[in-house]
């Protein structure tokens, strides 16, 4: 059976370009989220599948390059405040080697904020071929550290 790979892009081309990828990422750019991952066994939740209080897995940090969307003010009758978000672009071999996967609900903890991630796809393609999967992008949008209500568990 034969493999379904482009002709004019050699393995060795798709290695080095994740490679340099890698290394901007990871050694020089070096932005860092921690990522908090619900634990499901642990929080309660009610009939609609809500929960009053969450507990979550201990953070993993990971490296990104991060996108940070101007902060867009709302003016309400109790006040003001402000909606941010953000997008994370996550090198798809390092959390692959890591064995770790962003996901809706996660928390992340970036810039003394913290934000829900509301949607994780794969956008970027090497070459546009489907076998060379590259980029997770993560957005997410920021929320209000009072309405998280993050407990620390005691082990």
């Amino acid at each position: 059976m034969a493999t379904n790979k482009p002709f004019f892009v050699p393995q060795k081309e798709v290695d080095f370009i994740d490679a340099v990828n890698e290394e901007l990422i990871d050694e020089i750019i070096g932005q860092t989220v921690d990522i908090y991952k619900v634990e499901v066994d642990d929080t309660d939740v009610n009939l609609y599948g809500e929960s009053t209080t969450k507990y979550f897995k201990a953070a993993f940090r990971v490296n990104c390059l991060i996108n940070f969307e101007d902060p867009e003010t709302l003016l309400e009758d109790l006040g003001s405040d402000y909606n941010a978000r953000i997008e994370m672009y996550f090198h798809r071999t390092t959390l692959k080697e890591a064995d770790f996967y962003p996901e809706i609900g996660d928390m992340i903890d970036w810039n003394q904020h913290y934000f829900e991630i509301n949607s994780v796809i794969e956008p970027q393609l090497i070459a546009g071929h489907q076998n060379y999967r590259h980029q997770i992008r993560a957005n997410a949008h920021r929320i209000r550290q009072s309405s998280l209500q993050i407990e620390e568990r005691v082990r």
